[in-house]
């Protein structure tokens, strides 16, 4: 009997077939462990939101010392300053719930608007919620502001940028879990002060920081 070119098996092409089957098993192990991989990361794999700046417009900000002559050293601010945060779900699965967040203006370390608040809001997976926050005031003192910081204000203004600190405090919660976990949105702005009827200068887009607290399900 003469010996066959590849291999004893009742397939015609038996080389081919061992092949094709080895491929086709290679694939679906391929598949299998993309699948696993995509169910780890929705479901056992919590990712922290991120937030950017997305825009900001400075039409009013300038200081000056106080008139009272009891309080010389006294500086008040006036201005007006409105941001856009965008706050990013990365999850695939988790949705995420935000108590009222508390906004909070800062200057050259000190805090010049602290009284607004952005209702509380839940988010779904991979979405992104803008929330706009409006403020103003007008020769609103600043006793905690530093004795350098008229200095700074005025080399901030000489530069044509001023760089302001907008921040959101609150709680957020994964949606299915009880832990609920207390995060700040820093976001550091660069502003340059614009008249309110002429075209705003063009606002580069700003990452901002999330502080959270670091334990289990936070």
């Amino acid at each position: 009997m003469g010996q066959r070119d590849c291999c004893d098996c009742d397939c015609d092409d038996c080389c081919n077939c061992s092949w094709t089957a080895i491929i086709i098993w290679v694939a679906i192990g391929i598949v299998l462990t993309v699948v696993l991989i995509v169910l780890i990361l929705a479901f056992a794999v919590i990712k922290p939101p991120k937030a950017t700046a997305d825009d900001a417009l400075l039409t009013r900000f300038s200081l000056s010392p106080s008139t009272n002559a009891s309080t010389p050293q006294l500086q008040l601010l006036s201005y007006n300053a409105t941001v856009t945060i965008s706050l990013r779900n990365p999850n695939m699965y988790y949705g995420i719930s935000y108590s009222d967040l508390a906004t909070v203006f800062s200057f050259n370390g000190t805090k010049f608007d602290e009284l607004g608040t952005v209702r509380a809001f839940d988010q779904g997976a991979k979405k992104t919620t803008a929330v706009r926050l409006t403020v103003g005031g007008v020769a609103k003192a600043l006793p905690k502001l530093s004795a350098a910081g008229p200095a700074e204000f005025s080399k901030q203004k000489e530069a044509g940028t001023f760089q302001i600190e907008a921040r959101l405090d609150g709680v957020m919660q994964y949606k299915g879990r009880s832990k609920k976990c207390p995060v700040a949105v820093i976001c550091p702005l660069k502003l340059q002060l614009v008249d309110p009827d002429v075209a705003a200068t063009a606002f580069q887009q700003t990452k901002c920081t999330i502080l959270r607290a670091k334990t289990s399900g936070c």
